[in-house]
């Protein structure tokens, strides 16, 4: 497998450079880098934080002008909507912060999930083949005794019969054998180094005619027992959208909500 740490440490070089020419005159320092091959320098979040805290006060004055605002005039309406327009910029500037500063470890977070999917799905389906190898080997197991048994179960009414003539040749109650229980498979599959693999039995529903299922189960006196199928906000939303303004058991209005643009 490729050393990957080599390509983590060239990708935050490589972000920090671009980063330092784009932002000379910026406040943020360079992005951290790491020292080593494999080792990466913790976050060095100072910076962002100091930018941040900036933002964060323009956002509590606009905040305070905003809970004293009373709109009476069109001036005062025009004052309003400038303020709001300021309160999505600081909203756009904090994201932007935020998003720059994390762009290359989340690059460095892609590359890494993207081994560690290869490694790990890889690992996975190898593991299912391994199981469904063992458990084709129990199933066999389990027909095999189920033949032994059907041979002990066989050979004991044989036995038993035997036994019954000779008890009544003798007049004496006849002898009951014992059932005998062929060694059956052991249920957990156990390893040398501690591993185990089982089977997990689950009962599971496959719809296979929409058309057919019912909304819910009913008791005998036609009583909901248990609900199947509950109303979907998203398609009955999808359905107003639609033009549907008639729907049973459904309230449909209209709600209007401010957007705002800012410069």
């Amino acid at each position: 497998m490729p050393d990957v740490s080599m390509d983590f440490e060239q990708m935050l070089i490589d972000e920090a450079k671009k980063r330092k020419a784009a932002t000379k005159k910026a406040v943020q320092p360079d992005l951290p880098v790491a020292l080593s091959p494999g080792k990466l320098v913790a976050f060095d979040t100072r910076a962002v934080i100091a930018n941040l805290k900036v933002l964060e006060k323009a956002s509590e004055r606009l905040v305070a002008e905003a809970n004293a605002l009373i709109i009476q005039t069109e001036d005062e309406k025009v004052k309003a909507t400038d303020l709001s327009g300021g309160l999505q910029t600081v909203v756009k500037k904090v994201k932007k912060q935020c998003d720059d500063f994390l762009l290359p470890y989340n690059k460095v977070r892609t590359v890494v999930n993207g081994v560690k999917k290869r490694i790990t799905d890889a690992a996975t389906k190898t593991k299912d083949i391994v199981n469904t190898k063992i458990m084709q080997y129990k199933k066999q197991e389990e027909i095999n005794q189920a033949k032994a048994q059907k041979i002990i179960d066989e050979q004991t009414k044989v036995v038993q019969k035997q036994l019954a003539d000779q008890a009544k040749e003798l007049k004496i109650t006849t002898p009951k054998i014992k059932p005998i229980q062929a060694p059956k498979p052991e249920r957990i599959v156990r390893g040398d180094t501690g591993a185990s693999v089982y089977m997990r039995k689950t009962w599971k529903c496959d719809i296979v005619d929409p058309d057919k299922v019912p909304m819910a189960l009913l008791d005998k006196e036609g009583a909901i027992r248990y609900r199947l199928c509950l109303p979907s906000k998203t398609l009955l939303d999808n359905a107003v959208k639609m033009g549907e303004r008639n729907i049973p058991g459904c309230k449909i209005y209209e709600k209007e909500k401010p957007i705002t643009r800012s410069a």
